[in-house]
């Protein structure tokens, strides 16, 4: 069963939306070679002071191995201490490949 991790970190109110995602995409390919990472999305909400990002991990090992407190410490450093969230993924309708998996 897929794992979807929802993290939220708060953000300082002068980081503009361009700046947000610089930052987003300077940190990007450290994504490529996550381990059993399927997917992540970065999300902001940059009117609330609010950015993060959600996981698509293959299992809660692999999950919870990423977000180990060396990850919370990078996070909170860069950013602010972030809220995580762990969700088991049941079903997933994929549009682009035209597959409902389960």
């Amino acid at each position: 069963m897929m794992i979807i991790v929802v993290v939220t970190f708060k953000i300082d109110s002068e980081i503009t939306e361009a700046i947000l995602k610089e930052k987003f995409l300077e940190t990007s390919p450290i994504y490529k070679d996550t381990p059993g990472l399927i997917r992540k999305n970065y999300i902001s909400e940059p009117s609330n002071n609010l950015a993060g990002g959600v996981y698509c991990f293959d299992n809660m090992a692999n999950a919870k191995k990423w977000f180990d407190e060396e990850r919370i410490d990078w996070i909170t450093n860069r950013y602010s201490k972030p809220d995580l969230k762990f969700y088991e993924n049941p079903v997933t309708v994929d549009n682009n490949s035209d597959e409902i998996i389960s």
